[in-house]
């Protein structure tokens, strides 16, 4: 019994990896975003501050998993970008949060936001020319 207590507790102490973040993954968690970030610019165009803060709050999260599959392909340079696009979703964030919000800072930090995701996708991101979708460019990550 004390024999089969202490391989059941290494089994629980071993170290288990963490998920891969597959390419399939993040395409269709970049997808989600991209639609999710498209509201938010219409919300704050419209002056739709808690639909827009709702959006933004759904769309940090998604982006902020694809760390992951930036850390698994050994990418600083898209971490930088991400780190950057993050943090100017959280000012944002402050700003949707005011008790009066600020149309013209709200509008500048999305147009900031979509900037820093524009910097991205010039680095990593083409069209294929048949299908007109877009994907990672060939041989950018592992």
């Amino acid at each position: 019994m004390i024999a089969g207590a202490g391989v059941w507790a290494s089994a629980q102490t071993e170290k288990k990896p963490y998920p891969i973040f597959t390419l399939e993954q993040y395409a269709n968690m970049m997808k989600t975003a991209g639609r999710n970030f498209g509201g938010v610019t219409v919300s704050v165009s419209k002056g739709e501050w808690e639909t827009a803060k709702e959006q933004l709050t759904r769309t940090r999260e998604q982006i902020a998993i694809t760390v992951t599959f930036w850390k698994d392909n050994k990418k600083e340079d898209a971490l930088r970008m991400l780190r950057t696009t993050l943090n100017k979703m959280d000012e944002l964030d402050v700003a949707l949060s005011a008790e009066k919000v600020n149309a013209e800072q709200a509008r500048d930090l999305a147009r900031q936001i979509n900037a820093a995701c524009q910097a991205c996708h010039q680095v990593y991101r083409d069209q294929d020319p048949a299908t007109k979708a877009f994907r990672l460019k060939p041989g950018s990550v592992g």
